[in-house]
């Protein structure tokens, strides 16, 4: 049995598999107490679904492999599976169309990396119903990073055409993305940085000091059954 705490921060659990950081915890065997932001909202056989700590917005998912990897580029070499599919997978379930989402992923190429976030595992964000268009979204984060390359590509295109060895940043909506690579320099949390500017909520962005857990208790009575 799996107990959720109301609080926002709880101990890491023990794992003696591979090595997940922050998500250890999801994928322990046997009967554990968890935060509230690590609830299964549900499983697919190649990934789970729970909410997000610091979710600056409501409706905010997180979807994270079962695999030990540590972006979605060396996921998709590893599985044969497009993180595109995954992505509508997630959304025919919550009965969201594609057209009310944007994702978007940190590619860390390395375990350690500032990109990652803190966190040695791959992982997907999925917002629905943001208050901004893709475009908005899409041009703040080319000002917030002028010397980064960022290309426009269609949302399959994009994941096909990073090269397996680099960082890189990729956000999408139903029929565009953007993606940068070799981007170690912008640091932690880009795109939350983005969307909290965006919001005009600048100094919340931060999944460490501003857990946002009321919109994480949102996001659960909205998806989960």
């Amino acid at each position: 049995m799996t107990t959720y705490m109301e609080q926002p921060f709880a101990e890491p659990h023990k794992n003696t598999g591979p090595k997940r950081g922050r998500f250890e915890s999801l994928f322990s065997s046997g009967a554990c107490t968890r935060p509230l932001y690590d609830k299964i909202i549900f499983d697919l056989e190649n990934c789970v679904v729970t909410p997000t700590l610091g979710s600056i917005l409501p409706y905010w998912l997180l979807a994270v492999p079962r695999l030990s990897t540590p972006n979605f580029v060396q996921w998709r070499l590893k599985t044969g599976l497009h993180p595109l599919d995954l992505v509508n997978r997630i959304l025919a379930k919550c009965h969201v169309p594609a057209d009310r989402v944007i994702w978007f992923e940190h590619g860390a190429a390395e375990v350690g990396s500032p990109v990652s976030c803190g966190v040695d595992q791959a992982h997907l964000h999925i917002v629905v119903d943001v208050s901004f268009s893709f475009m908005e979204f899409a041009h703040a984060s080319a000002a917030a990073s002028p010397r980064l390359c960022w290309n426009e590509r269609t949302p399959r295109q994009a994941y096909q055409e990073v090269n397996v060895e680099a960082s890189y940043l990729l956000a999408a909506n139903s029929g565009k993305s953007i993606v940068a690579q070799n981007v170690d320099a912008v640091g932690s949390q880009f795109f939350r940085r983005i969307i909290a500017k965006l919001i005009n909520r600048p100094k919340e962005w931060n999944y460490k000091t501003h857990p946002h857990v009321e919109n994480i208790r949102e996001t659960v009575r909205t998806f989960a059954p």
